[in-house]
C-alpha cells in the first residue's frame, strides 16, 4: 500500500513538473486566489503574525502585504512542483531560478573549521536548496557536492508524502536513491558525530517554535518579542568547532531568487548558544523587513495573547 501511494503521488507531480514554468506560475496564481479568498488557508494566523511582527501598521496597511504573500505561497507551490522535473542540472541552470551572490563566503567559511553549518529560514523558497550546486553562475567555486553536503529535515506524518518529498527536494543529484546527506533532525547529533572527521556542511532550517518534543529550546527576541526557538544547529556546532553562517534567500522578482552567506562565526566554540541564535534572528528579522511577503506567515510565530 505504501508504494502503491507512493506511485500515486509521483506520477502526477513529475508529469506537472515537465510543464514550463511560466505555465507553473499560472497556476501558482490560481492556487493563491484560492488559499487567500476561497479556502482562507489560515488567514487568521497569517494576519494574527502580521500585526504581532508590525504593531505600528493598521488593518488596512497589512493586507496588501497579506495579498502578497498569498501570491508568493502559490509560487512557493509552483516552484516546488517544477523542481521536481528538473531531473538534470541543465534545467535549473537555463531557468536560473537561484541564484547564489557570494560562493566565496561559503568557501571560505567551509575551510576555516572542521565542518560547516548553515542555518536558513522560511524566507524565499528553501524547497530548492537541493539544486544549490547548479546555482553557481560565477568562476568562483562553491565548496558542495554530494558527498558533503547535508540538508537536516523533519519527517512528515505520512511515509508516502515523505517519499515524495525526498526523491522532490533532490531531483537534480546524480543519485537520488542513496544521497546520503539527508538527515532526520533526531539523528543529527549521533550522524555529526560519528562523521566529525569527515568535512561536512550541515544545511538546517531554524526557525522559532521548537517540535514539542524537542528537549533543546530557547527564548530569543524576534521583532520586539520573546520566542521560543531550536537551538539544536548552534549547539551542534559549538560543541564541534563549526563555522556558522546564515543562508538569506531574497526574491529580487517572480522568477528569481539570490542566495546569500552571511557569516556568524568561524569558530563556534568561542561563542554561547544565546549568542549565536541572537546573531541569527536579527539576520533573518532584516530579510523580513526588507520583503515581509517573502515569509512563510501561516505558521504560529508568536503567541496569542
Amino acid at each position: 500500500m505504501h508504494k502503491l501511494g507512493v506511485f500515486l503521488l509521483k506520477v502526477p507531480l513529475r508529469l506537472l513538473g515537465l510543464l514550463p514554468l511560466r505555465v507553473h506560475y499560472a497556476l501558482g496564481r490560481f492556487v493563491a486566489w484560492l488559499a487567500e479568498d476561497v479556502v482562507r488557508y489560515r488567514r487568521d494566523v497569517v494576519m494574527h503574525n502580521l500585526t504581532k511582527a508590525f504593531p505600528e501598521k493598521n488593518v488596512w496597511d497589512l493586507k496588501p502585504i497579506r495579498k502578497a504573500f498569498y501570491q508568493h505561497f502559490g509560487e512557493l507551490v509552483a516552484e516546488a512542483v517544477w523542481f521536481g522535473g528538473c531531473r538534470n542540472a541543465k534545467r535549473l541552470r537555463r531557468a536560473r531560478l537561484v541564484e547564489v551572490e557570494n560562493p566565496e563566503v561559503a568557501a571560505r567559511l567551509f575551510e576555516a573549521a572542521p565542518s560547516m553549518v548553515v542555518m536558513y529560514s522560511h524566507c524565499g523558497n528553501w524547497e530548492l536548496y537541493g539544486g544549490i550546486e547548479s546555482y553557481n553562475y560565477t568562476d568562483k567555486p562553491l565548496p558542495f557536492n554530494e558527498q558533503n553536503f547535508c540538508v537536516v529535515y523533519r519527517e512528515l506524518s505520512s511515509r508516502a508524502w515523505d517519499d515524495v518529498m525526498r526523491d522532490n527536494r533532490f531531483a537534480p543529484l546524480k543519485d537520488r536513491k542513496h544521497f546520503p546527506g539527508y538527515i532526520e533532525t533526531k539523528d543529527l547529533i549521533r550522524y555529526a558525530y560519528s562523521h566529525r572527521d569527515e568535512k561536512k556542511i550541515y544545511n538546517v532550517n531554524t526557525d522559532q517554535r521548537p517540535y514539542f518534543e524537542s528537549p533543546a529550546n530557547m527564548d530569543v527576541d524576534f521583532f520586539g518579542q520573546q520566542v521560543q526557538t531550536m537551538t539544536g544547529a548552534a549547539a551542534l556546532a559549538r560543541k564541534l568547532g563549526m563555522s556558522i553562517a546564515y543562508l538569506s534567500m531574497r526574491r529580487e522578482r517572480r522568477g528569481h531568487y539570490v542566495m546569500r552567506y552571511e557569516p556568524i562565526c568561524e569558530d563556534a566554540s568561542k561563542l554561547g548558544v544565546a549568542e549565536i541564535m541572537q546573531q541569527y534572528y536579527r539576520l533573518v528579522e532584516a530579510d523580513i523587513r526588507q520583503q515581509p511577503e517573502n515569509y512563510l506567515w501561516t505558521h504560529q510565530r508568536f503567541a496569542r495573547t
